[in-house]
């Protein structure tokens, strides 16, 4: 019934209040956090609408609409309500379609901690239990990871989701690894990219002025070392070491080798490798 509620009802309710707000304010840039799952993303989201007023904010991991409906069909086909009800159909109409001046944040992670993240954050799924029901040994756990993760989802993402849902190719341009971040803008679009292990103080900084905020407070929200899964995920990441060939999958790739710095590279591969 919940699920039920915040679908049809919260959701819908929401998306309608930002989009008034696209109408009634036709001269200010929406604000669309548009990233890949577990890199921080909904604590931005959610520190932002209390502090945007009259700009629209949106939270998406794809603009692909056929995708999203994919998902939707999905969870309907199995007698279950979305997480909720995604408004990629009303970006794509009222200001990707329509060209309309807008702002991007965008961040990214390293990609094996994302995987790590991801893994955890669908624990039930991938184990078939609740975090507090589980009784495997590590081992079983280990496998499931390699078994169940699309691994490659992060090295790809920039060139896929991203670029097929803005036009915009990050890699076109060198990033500033030391920095940790980067402004693009292309047409009528402008995007912040940023380090998620960046300080939560130069994030601010940055997003406050990215945004023409006076004043930006950051509050963190969905953090896997809080979750019910927390021992899970601190034992797996304190034990876990990884074959030659899987370090080198994801740190020899094009996204890793493109955000991070050689430095920071070679003391992952050596803090994860077997």
């Amino acid at each position: 019934m919940k699920r039920f509620l915040k679908y049809y009802i919260k959701d819908t309710v929401l998306l309608f209040i930002e989009n008034i707000k696209l109408i009634l304010f036709p001269k200010t840039k929406p604000i669309i956090v548009f990233t890949m799952a577990k890199v921080g993303s909904l604590s931005v989201y959610f520190s932002l609408k209390k502090w945007t007023k009259n700009q629209a904010l949106f939270h998406v991991h794809s603009l692909d609409e056929v995708e999203i409906k994919k998902g939707n069909d999905l969870c309907f086909e199995n007698n279950i309500y979305p997480g909720s009800k995604s408004p990629v159909f009303l970006i794509n109409r009222k200001i990707i379609n329509k060209e309309k001046p807008h702002k991007i944040i965008c961040l990214f992670r390293d990609p094996l901690e994302r995987n790590i993240s991801a893994f955890f954050d669908v624990f039930e799924l991938h184990t078939g239990k609740k975090p507090a029901e589980y009784t495997g040994d590590f081992e079983t756990l280990k496998q499931r990871y390699y078994e169940k993760l699309n691994h490659t989802f992060p090295l790809n993402w920039f060139e896929k989701q991203f670029f097929e849902g803005t036009n915009i190719n990050v890699y076109k341009n060198d990033f500033d690894k030391e920095k940790g971040f980067q402004i693009i803008k292309e047409n009528y679009v402008e995007v912040l990219l940023i380090n998620s292990n960046v300080d939560n103080k130069l994030k601010e900084e940055l997003i406050a002025k990215f945004c023409e905020l006076k004043d930006f407070k950051l509050e963190n929200r969905n953090i896997s070392s809080e979750k019910e899964y927390a021992e899970y995920y601190k034992e797996f990441k304190n034990t876990m070491r990884f074959s030659k060939e899987y370090i080198n999958q994801l740190y020899g790739s094009k996204y890793a080798k493109h955000f991070f710095s050689e430095e920071y590279i070679r003391k992952q591969i050596e803090k994860w490798s077997e």
